[in-house]
């Protein structure tokens, strides 16, 4: 999955995995992750699971390759 930011935001990014002496992408990736579980928990009936991937499939379709 490729996932397009804000210059500032990349910028943070890399500067917080330096502080950290992580990479970014697991840094993102755990992000993203963390989101997804929580929005799995609280906004996703269990009966919509399937439907909601094939929704997020086709809205990150279009996301460009950072």
């Amino acid at each position: 999955m490729t996932i397009e930011l804000a210059s500032s935001v990349e910028e943070r990014l890399r500067d917080l995995a330096s502080r950290q002496g992580r990479d970014v992408g697991v840094l993102v990736e755990e992000a993203v992750r963390e989101y997804l579980e929580a929005m799995s928990i609280t906004d996703v009936d269990s009966a919509e699971v399937a439907e909601t991937q094939v929704a997020l499939m086709a809205e990150l379709s279009d996301v460009p390759e950072w």
